[in-house]
Formats: C-alpha cells, sequence, structure tokens
C-alpha cells in the first residue's frame, strides 16, 4: 500500500470514529464502536516485508482503548520509519492524543522525510504544546534504519530506552540519549541518536506497561528483566521473541496487565532476507 493509501485509510478511520462519537442515539454502542476504530488505527499495524530485516510486535490495551501505539511503515526515501507512543491518562482522552500524535508525525515525515528524525519531533512537540491539555504529555520514541547500511536513527522524548543485542554479546545494551517528553515545553529541540546494526544483531522498543508490571508483591518487572528475557529468547524469530518477551512478563504479573503495553523486535538478518 502507498503512503497516500495509507494516510487516506488513516483519516477515514478517524473521520468514521469521530462521527461515531458524535451521534446522539444509542450512546454506549457508539462509544464501543468509536473506541474499537480508534485502538484498531493505534495498534493494528501491518508489517512490511523488507530484505535483511525480520521484525515482530505484540500489542494490548489495558481497557477497550487505551494511550499506546505503534507505526510502521516506509519512507518516501525508503527508510524503514517506526513510532512507539505512551500517552499519559486511560481511556478514550489519551487515546485521542496518541491518535492525533500518529497522524501528525505521518505528515511531518511525508514533508520533512526521515532524513532529520529530530525536526520531525522537534515540530510535533510544538503542536501538542500548543494543542493538547495542560497536563497531557506523551512519551515517545520515533526511529529510522537505512534499509541498505543497517544504520538507526532514533529519537527518544522521555520513552523507555531501547534494547539492542549484538549477534555476539552476552548482555542487552541500552540506548540511553533522550530528551523530554512530548507536549511540556514547546521549545524543546530534540536529537537524534545512531547505532549501527549489524548481520544478527536485535534491537527492541517498547513502552512502560511491560517494565512497570509488578508481580503480587508489587515488585516491578524493570528493563533488567526485559533484558534477560531478550538474551534467553535470541534464538527465536523476531515475532516468537516479541511475544515470549511479552508472555514472560504476564507470566510474571500473574493478573492481567494494569497499563497498556507494547513491544516491536526489530532483527538485522544474516542474508538479503529475513
Amino acid at each position: 500500500m502507498s503512503d497516500e493509501s495509507l494516510i487516506t485509510s488513516s483519516v477515514r478511520s478517524l473521520s468514521r470514529a469521530i462521527s461515531a462519537l458524535t451521534r446522539g442515539e444509542n450512546e454506549q454502542q457508539h462509544f464501543e464502536l468509536a473506541a474499537q476504530r480508534i485502538q484498531h488505527a493505534l495498534l493494528d499495524i501491518a508489517i512490511p516485508s523488507v530484505p535483511g530485516f525480520d521484525m515482530g510486535m505484540c500489542a494490548e490495551p489495558a481497557r477497550l482503548v487505551g494511550g499506546d501505539y505503534i507505526d510502521l511503515y516506509k519512507s518516501p526515501k525508503g527508510a524503514l520509519v517506526f513510532g512507539l507512543g505512551d500517552a499519559s491518562g486511560k481511556s478514550l482522552a489519551a487515546a485521542l492524543n496518541s491518535l492525533m500524535l500518529r497522524y501528525l508525525i505521518r505528515g511531518l515525515v511525508r514533508a520533512l522525510d526521515a532524513d532529520d528524525l529530530a525536526s520531525v519531533v522537534t515540530h510535533a512537540n510544538v503542536v501538542l504544546y500548543e494543542d493538547m491539555a495542560d497536563d497531557d504529555f506523551i512519551t515517545f520514541l520515533l526511529g529510522a534504519v537505512d534499509c541498505e547500511t543497517g544504520q538507526l536513527r532514533v529519537v527518544n522524548a522521555g520513552h523507555e530506552p531501547p534494547l539492542v543485542l549484538t549477534s555476539d554479546a552476552a548482555e542487552a545494551i541500552t540506548l540511553d540519549c533522550h530528551d523530554i517528553v512530548l507536549g511540556i515545553a514547546g521549545k524543546t529541540h530534540y536529537q537524534e541518536e545512531e547505532y549501527l546494526l549489524q548481520p544478527g544483531d536485535t534491537a527492541v522498543f517498547y513502552t512502560d506497561g511491560l517494565t512497570e508490571a509488578t508481580d503480587t508483591h508489587g515488585e516491578m518487572y524493570t528493563i533488567a528483566g526485559l533484558k534477560k528475557e531478550l538474551v534467553r529468547s535470541r534464538h527465536l524469530g523476531a515475532q516468537d521473541l516479541a511475544s515470549a518477551m511479552f508472555e514472560a512478563v504476564k507470566t510474571y504479573t500473574v493478573a492481567p496487565l494494569r497499563d497498556d503495553s507494547t513491544i516491536f523486535v526489530l532483527r538485522r538478518t544474516i542474508g538479503t532476507g529475513p
């Protein structure tokens, strides 16, 4: 599907959701329908086939609709672009803020391309600062990968740090460069962090619903727990690895997850395709 078709489809989904919300009759039914459509737009994505890369993702809202979102697509110049967001608050209000950010980022990437991710996030932050409520904010991570070289670039706006496990390492590392969350300081200028993914290297991106999940004693799973599971399940393909890491958190908590949770696994493969 082309970028134009994806944007058109997204706008139509948003239009249908808003239309459902504004109908006066049978309000509960229309609310649930709108929530389902918004949730679909935020978390149900198609993973493109990209030679040289294997990808997988899992996402689950804690309620009917939540504030997490994930997006994944090719930029006009061919880079693989992905975004993960986590809006403050719960339910529909958080979901609408995430939906606004999703479409805003897509438009900015189309206008500015993915050559300067820092400018894309800086511009998005200005819009959100002017448009969102005073106590709202969004943690956000925008990344792009050169599909030929494996060069990974990331802008982190107060989001969880990406994990990288190289093919021969015993432990995963974190990419720790980050700036302030979106929507609370309009004059923030964001910066990129770069990492060259070699064949066999795996990068993992996620929201804090996983790392802050708690067991029956109130102890959090933490980034350390996620790293351990990444190493333990490294032999799996990207989709199975994403599922294994997600399920490990669920097993740890015993009870259903209390916060929206999303994980995206990106592996540069050894051949010309996954």
